[in-house]
């Protein structure tokens, strides 16, 4: 089987299953809104108090007022890094909830919500320090990227390159949501583990997550995409009687977006706990299959996917 029928099977079986089981798709909800409040409330807060620095420096020559603008433009940087990481902590708090509940339907076992809110929180602490360092490394690639003023050729180099270093990220932290959740394992040991699981029994990379990503992304993302496009254009540009439809298009755009992010958020980690036990050798658990898990990986210099 092809890589893009693979992926159209795991998607597939991901999706199934998170269809039988409804309760599934609340927890990346949850996690969307518990994330993005957190994370909003104190953004807004710390860009306040920057703003106010910076307003404290211009307008006061002051000794005084110059070193309380440079004391609120620092306590503000730290405050909007402090709610990123926190956001992003409240997102992934409810991530693991969804890994303890998939593992419970992989097993046949009725999900415990309870019991994975339990679990979350025992992992809290590791949970808050895997934020950190995701946030690091999105800083990282960042600044790899750089801005527009570098010219094209560089821009693109740049571009690039901060690619590459995203998605081999992406490749050996796939199972560290599991490692964290079910092994109980500290941030970096997880990340090391995936790291030697991924390297030692496949050698090049895990295809899967990936792939299931941009299946969602061209039914759903695309289309939202190219939708909030065009509510824009007629709404700003065209204007008239047509604002209204052009607002309409832009609202369906941004919704088919946000749908198709957290389908593709769900089946991703589901796809990722059905790996991690397939990958420390419980075999295909739930729907999954082994062609579906041997599609996903391919050990370097073999040809053939293989376990």
């Amino acid at each position: 089987m092809s890589r893009w029928g693979n992926s159209k099977e795991l998607t597939q079986t991901s999706y199934g299953l998170v269809k039988q089981n409804p309760g599934m798709i609340r927890w990346t909800v949850r996690a969307a809104i518990h994330g993005a409040i957190v994370g909003g409330v104190g953004v807004l807060v710390g860009l306040a108090m920057v703003l106010l620095g910076a307003d404290k420096l211009d307008g006061d020559g002051a000794s005084g007022g110059s070193a309380l603008g440079v004391v609120l433009l620092v306590v503000g940087i730290l405050v909007v890094l402090a709610a990123v990481i926190g956001g992003l902590t409240a997102a992934n708090k409810q991530l693991a909830g969804l890994v303890c509940a998939t593992d419970d339907v992989l097993h046949g076992r009725t999900p415990d919500e309870q019991a994975a809110k339990d679990a979350a929180h025992s992992r809290l602490g590791a949970l808050t320090a895997w934020s950190a360092i995701s946030v690091a490394v999105g800083a990282l690639v960042s600044a790899i990227s750089g801005d527009s003023d570098s010219g094209f050729i560089t821009s693109l180099v740049r571009g690039l390159l901060a690619g590459l270093v995203a998605a081999v990220w992406a490749v050996v932290t796939t199972l560290v949501m599991p490692l964290i959740v079910l092994e109980d394992l500290g941030a970096v040991s997880a990340i090391k583990r995936s790291a030697g699981i991924i390297r030692t029994t496949w050698g090049e990379a895990v295809f899967g997550s990936v792939r299931i990503g941009a299946r969602f992304a061209l039914m759903f993302t695309l289309p939202g995409a190219l939708l909030l496009a065009g509510g824009v254009v007629l709404a700003l540009v065209v204007g008239g009687p047509v604002i209204a439809l052009g607002a309409a298009l832009a609202l369906a755009g941004v919704a088919l977006i946000v749908v198709g992010a957290v389908k593709a958020a769900t089946c991703r980690n589901v796809f990722g706990v059905a790996l991690y036990r397939w990958a420390t050798g419980e075999g295909a658990l739930g729907p999954f299959s082994e062609a579906d898990l041997r599609g996903a990986v391919r050990v370097k210099g073999d040809p053939v996917p293989a376990a």
